[in-house]
């Protein structure tokens, strides 16, 4: 069998790929806004601070930010800079019911989709889709919930459908990592060795797998669900690293980790609300040896939290489907600076990733 290249870059870039498949959230936003919430008559009284429209509007603060994150980004509402939040001049002629040229009652057309009624439930409620069924969602692995990823038709599906995104930055992600000093967690008989990599919540592994094949005397570690692994453990044969691949079945908020010298958070921190990043940075990087590294991928917003458009659209994503939001670099370095982890560097990957890089010293 042929050895699959997760080295190997595509050849057009997969981006506007991925921003056109996330567009409908901006649709549904909009209509949200317009015909459930009324956002823009709300502020149309007077600017608000963030902490009022989210009691005015009853929604949690994870549903507030996403909210006015998007409405930012397709510059309908704007911050102060005292940290008010206004309606831009497009939005006061164009989406306050009381204006003679008010298109609201055309938004309203899309108010009753499948889609808007569906984030609006999601808003109003703070938790992710499937979460009130018998399946479970997707993405949650929390103690009394049913997840997805446990079932192995459902898991081997999903993991494969998130493979897709992987073979297109895996290459980019192994290509930017700096090799770092030799690993101090496995030895092999000449005294030295390659690092070991620790990939927590691995999924499909496709990450790792192309930090193997760039660095053959490292080793890596794919943590994750029973079933999930063994959709892992059959890209590891087509990869041909699996015989420098432990994969390792747990639960990454209640079963210790492995000893790494690097640990690695692939698209996994946007899972999950605020508090629940803060604990597993400390977790992940709590048995990290001197000079071992936190690796954290993923996308990210602007300083303020008012964009880019196709993040903020994403950040929509991973709140119907998930417990988590996009994040910001800095609330990356808040989590890192509470672990006692030096910030090292962000470098950008692909499609709209970055590997943020800290150290333990």
């Amino acid at each position: 069998m042929a050895v699959k290249d997760a080295l190997r870059f595509p050849p057009t870039d997969v981006t506007p790929i991925f921003d056109l498949f996330r567009g409908n959230f901006a649709t549904e936003l909009l209509a949200a806004s317009v015909a459930h919430l009324h956002v823009f008559d709300v502020l149309n009284e007077r600017p608000l601070s963030f902490d009022e429209l989210q009691s005015r509007l009853a929604l949690s603060e994870r549903a507030t930010q996403v909210l006015v994150t998007g409405l930012c980004a397709m510059q309908l509402l704007t911050r102060r800079l005292n940290g008010g939040i206004d309606l831009t001049p497009l939005a006061r002629n164009h989406l306050v019911s009381t204006s003679q040229f008010s298109v609201g009652g055309y938004i309203s057309l899309a108010a009753q989709s499948a889609g808007t009624l569906a984030l609006v439930e999601r808003l109003k409620s703070d938790r992710p889709e499937g979460a009130e069924s018998a399946q479970g969602a997707a993405f949650i692995f929390r103690e009394g919930s049913e997840s997805a990823m446990d079932r192995e038709d459902s898991a081997r599906f999903l993991t494969l459908s998130l493979a897709g995104r992987a073979w297109n930055v895996a290459p980019r992600f192994a290509d930017v990592l700096p090799a770092g000093q030799p690993g101090k967690v496995l030895k092999d008989n000449s005294g030295s060795s390659g690092r070991v990599l620790l990939d927590v919540a691995g999924g499909s592994g496709i990450y790792t797998m192309a930090v193997l094949q760039k660095h053959p005397t490292w080793r890596g570690i794919i943590f994750d669900r029973p079933e999930v692994l063994k959709t892992a453990a059959e890209l590891a044969d087509e990869t041909g690293v699996r015989d420098r691949l432990v994969f390792h079945a747990g639960d990454m908020w209640a079963d210790p980790f492995p000893p790494a010298d690097d640990i690695l958070l692939s698209n996994v921190l946007h899972d999950w609300d605020r508090p629940q990043c803060a604990r597993l940075v400390a977790k992940a990087t709590s048995g990290l040896p001197e000079g071992g590294r936190l690796l954290i991928h993923d996308v990210l917003l602007n300083s303020d939290l008012t964009g880019p458009l196709e993040i903020a659209l994403y950040s929509l994503a991973l709140f119907s489907l998930t417990e988590g939001r996009a994040y910001s670099l800095a609330e990356y370095r808040g989590w890192i600076a509470g672990a006692d982890l030096r910030y090292v560097d962000c470098i950008p990957t692909a499609a709209h990733g970055h590997l943020i890089l800290s150290e333990k010293v």
